[in-house]
């Protein structure tokens, strides 16, 4: 089982964006040290609800401040980039960190970031699935060519070439079943962040794709199979409510900056509508229950367990600096989940190792 942080770069009440900017460099330094596995940056623009443009750039300075932890992009908005341009920034952050680096790539779906750059929301899937299919030919191919509806290229190379043969792993954001079996049957590592999905349909969707991998030859213990969500590691009835309370209101801030039903594309408005609806009748009872991973070490230890055994997850990351808790009670969460739940999965992982390697020499 692999552990990481993400963060989304909100600018709270009472905050700097240089605060917010040079805040969170120091904690990744501090997962680093604490051994946590990763860390993942998201993309956003024009609102204070995330702050960091450009995770590529920000995630240089993490490669020069940190010694072992990946750097992961959660997720980068694939139709708002020049697909060579991106590439020649994620192959010098994977040179920089001496091939650190993991790349979540999503479609998008705030319509104010597609108005600010001019481009048009209903180009987004077909720009996205360009976009990724360059990317991946300027990554693994030292001159290649291509022909689509947006981008055309002959006989180019990108530089400098990535650290990484072939380029960095890429993930690509998941959320419906039929993009689960979808990219299970092709062997597309993937990454979600499935708050308030019910526990029986995140099942269903990572059935869907452990069976798609299994039936089409990919072997889905040798990917990264990863899951994200809030979460806060403590004792005491008064830092659980604190972290809950901060939890609902990051969620009321998703309703702000959700597309209309006006705005969005007309096959999406229902889906939009009905978040809309859920976020707004969100109670805090509501949040903490199951809106994240909030609780004592053990409770939090449980709550992986099951998603472990129950969704096939090795890969936890941990929202752990949730926008408006408190600081120095997120930094203690984090540092208690490093000395509690991190080493609690170590020793099952090497128990589980000396298992394996006793039946071989058996």
């Amino acid at each position: 089982m692999k552990f990481g942080i993400m963060n989304l770069f909100p600018v709270s009440d009472g905050a700097s964006d240089h605060q917010v900017l040079r805040e969170t460099l120091e904690e990744i330094e501090l997962a680093d040290d604490l051994g946590f596995d990763s860390v993942w940056l998201a993309e956003h623009h024009f609102s204070k609800y995330g702050i960091l443009g450009s995770p590529v750039n920000f995630g240089m300075a993490v490669a020069e401040r940190t010694k072992r932890i990946t750097i992961g992009t959660a997720v980068l908005v694939l139709p708002l980039h020049d697909p060579l341009r991106l590439a020649e920034d994620i192959a010098a952050l994977d040179v920089l960190s001496g091939g650190r680096v993991t790349i979540g790539v999503g479609r998008g779906y705030q319509p104010q970031e597609f108005a600010g750059f001019g481009v048009p929301l209903e180009e987004s899937k077909v720009r996205y699935q360009e976009t990724l299919e360059v990317l991946r030919l300027a990554l693994s191919q030292e001159s290649f060519s291509y022909q689509g509806q947006i981008f055309s290229y002959e006989n180019i190379t990108t530089y400098p070439r990535p650290f990484t043969p072939g380029g960095p792993p890429i993930l690509q954001g998941t959320v419906s079943p039929e993009s689960f079996k979808e990219r299970g049957a092709i062997g597309e590592p993937i990454i979600t962040s499935p708050n308030f999905t019910p526990l029986g349909i995140m099942q269903k969707n990572y059935a869907l794709y452990r069976s798609a991998m299994a039936e089409n030859g990919f072997d889905v213990t040798t990917y990264d199979v990863p899951f994200m969500q809030q979460v806060w590691a403590g004792e005491g009835e008064d830092g659980l409510k604190e972290a809950a309370r901060a939890a609902l209101n990051y969620y009321k801030s998703v309703g702000k900056v959700i597309p209309g039903s006006e705005e969005a594309m007309e096959k999406e408005r229902a889906y939009y509508e009905a978040v809309a609806k859920n976020i707004e009748l969100l109670t805090l009872e509501q949040t903490l229950t199951h809106g994240g991973n909030f609780g004592s070490p053990q409770q939090v230890i449980e709550t992986i367990e099951m998603l472990r055994d129950q969704l096939g997850i090795n890969h936890y990351i941990g929202w752990l600096r949730i926008p408006s808790l408190d600081r120095k009670a997120a930094l203690k969460s984090m540092e208690t989940f490093a000395e509690t739940v991190i080493p609690h999965f170590r020793a099952q992982d090497e128990a589980a190792e000396r298992s394996r390697t006793e039946a071989v020499v058996g």
